[in-house]
Parts: structure tokens; sequence; C-alpha cells
């Protein structure tokens, strides 16, 4: 992988040791304090947002993508994201997702003691259509689980094997995005690695669990290109 161009233009992101910010099919670093950009691909997507977005629990595959896909909402995604967008379900799933909440919102009003009996009989009615349109989602399939974690998984491996092969405009080993590789290696992967760890076996590299655990001091922001 080679540099768009070996340092970006000073940006409000910039001024920030560790930032990331998309634009039109390229992506704009600054990683301790340096600055490098690097074409776009499926995997930047999934670590942005977990860079970005640094939770204390681990987040699945299927939930890294829709929320990944939300954040770049404001962007036309490009003609290979729609395919793999299309090819993980993404639209069903996120079809899915918006059903269970609006199934929990209308849980709660079930639940208040204060709602009116009328209310609650059409709360009813339509928790009772949302329950059939679950019943009849292809996503109630493991089967479709397990393809949007197989490819999540693959986009993240390409972008690190793509990141750690980086070179510059001579040719050289590019040290920011070298560098850059090193670090999600060992607080993105390493500790995801940890996650997925079951009864004391290490599970499969796609069993999709993504947890961000920066050292000390790392916090990234984003650019304008980003919501």
């Amino acid at each position: 992988m080679k540099t768009i161009q070996e340092t970006t233009n000073r940006s409000p992101q910039a001024e920030h040791p560790y930032a990331l910010d998309r634009g039109l099919g390229y992506w704009e670093l600054t990683f301790e304090g340096r600055h490098a950009t690097f074409k776009h691909e499926a995997g930047a997507s999934y670590v942005a947002f977990l860079l970005l977005h640094p939770r204390p629990q681990p987040t699945h595959a299927l939930a890294l993508a829709l929320d990944a896909r939300t954040m770049f909402s404001s962007q036309a995604p490009g003609a290979a994201e729609v395919i793999l967008q299309r090819y993980l379900g993404l639209d069903y799933a996120e079809t899915v997702r918006a059903l269970r909440r609006r199934q929990h919102a209308l849980e709660a009003v079930l639940d208040d003691r204060h709602e009116i009996e009328p209310v609650k009989a059409e709360v009813l009615r339509e928790l009772e259509g949302i329950a059939d349109s679950l019943r009849q989602s292809s996503w109630r399939s493991h089967e479709c689980a397990r393809k949007c974690t197989r490819g999540v998984s693959l986009a993240i491996q390409l972008l690190l094997a793509h990141l750690a092969r980086a070179v510059d405009v001579e040719g050289r080993p590019h040290p920011v995005l070298q560098a850059f590789a090193q670090h999600l290696e060992d607080y993105l992967l390493i500790p995801s690695g940890r996650e997925r760890k079951q009864d004391g076996v290490q599970a499969d590299a796609i069993s999709g669990w993504y947890i961000y655990s920066p050292p000390p001091g790392v916090a990234w922001a984003a650019g304008e290109g980003l919501s």
C-alpha cells in the first residue's frame, strides 16, 4: 500500500496527536503527531468506529457493521461498499434492529402502570405485528450472522495487512502507517483475541467480537468527514 501523499494538509483534527478523517476515497491519519493518508477500504470504517467510540465491552461484528454504516451515513457509499453491504445483509439487519428498538419502547409502555388500557391495547396489537415481522426475517438465521461476522473480520484483517506492508513514495517502509498497523495489532486485535477466549481456549480468528483498549493517554479525534 502506498500513501496518496506523504503528509496531509493542516486541518482541525491534525492538531490532535491521534486523529482520523475520511475523504473521498481516502483517509487522513494523524498518529503520534505524524500525518499520512491511505486509501479507503471497508475495514477502515470498522476500525475507525472502534477507535473513535471505545467501549468497555466487546462489540459484535454485526453491531459494528451497522454502527459504522450509521457513522458514515452522510457519505454516499462506493460501488464496492454497496456490494459488501448487500452481501452482509445490512439493510435487513438494520430493519431488525429498528424493530427491536421499537419493541423495547412498546414494552416499556406496557410496564407503565399509569398508562391507560386503550393505549396498552393498541400497543399489544403493534407488538404482535412486530413479532410476526421478526419471525419472518431471514436474520433469524445463524448463517446470516456468520456471514456478516466473516465479512467484517476479513475486512479488518485485510486492512491491517495492507497497513503493515505500506511503503512511502520511495518504496521504503512507511513509518507512520506501519506504526499505526502495529498499534492496531497491540491494542485492538490482541485484546479482542483475549475477549474471545472461552473456557481457557482461544476461539477461532473470526469469532467476531472486537474491543479497542488504548494505552493511557491515547484518545482519537474525528475529523469533519465523520459524523
